[in-house]
């Protein structure tokens, strides 16, 4: 007898302020577009207002099985409306404890999917910005492993304010459609 094929579901929730004029954003978008396994919840468009509907959120995370954060790199940060996402859905006795008792969201798959502005040799220790993209991340994963989900790692692509290439953002628009696709982690 044949093991039923079980599908993971991701949800990737998009947090760009302005993703009509997102190269890299859009173009991942529009690779995924058709994958069956993966919901894409656009934040911006979602809530102009700001206002969060936390039990939309919270139903949304409990249907799925992976969770993909999209967004560009701010000021070494997250987009304004992410930070706003954070405060308003990851709350006390739902996205986490402090009697070690698991979350909602305990288990679940967790990774970034992040564009850069500067260069990849911006984030060298020589670099302008004296420090990897992984150590300006570090508060994003550390919010992660405290509501118990289990990180991944991070896709990145730079150089954006450098005027990437076509081809590039075609490249990191297919690799992120495999690595959706076939459930599979990032390795950065």
């Amino acid at each position: 007898m044949e093991k039923p094929v079980t599908t993971n579901r991701t949800l990737v929730i998009v947090a760009h302020p302005n993703l009509t004029e997102s190269r890299a954003n859009a173009n991942r978008l529009a690779e995924i577009k058709d994958l069956d396994n993966v919901t894409v919840h656009d934040l911006y468009a979602t809530y102009p207002d700001g206002k969060i509907d936390v039990e939309r959120e919270h139903q949304l995370l409990r249907e799925h099985d992976t969770i993909v954060l999209q967004f560009p790199v701010y000021w070494y940060n997250v987009t304004s409306m992410l930070k706003t996402w954070f405060d308003a859905v990851l709350i006390h006795g739902f996205a986490f404890t402090f009697d070690g008792s698991p979350s909602a969201l305990s288990g679940k798959k967790a990774w970034l999917a992040v564009t850069v502005g500067s260069t990849l040799e911006t984030y060298a220790t020589d670099g302008a910005a004296r420090r990897p993209l992984d150590e300006y991340l570090a508060p994003v994963t550390q919010t992660l492993a405290f509501c118990q989900l289990d990180y991944q790692g991070f896709h990145a692509v730079y150089g954006m304010i450098f005027e990437t290439s076509d081809e590039t953002l075609a490249l990191d628009a297919k690799e992120y459609r495999r690595l959706l696709a076939n459930s599979e982690t990032p390795v950065g």
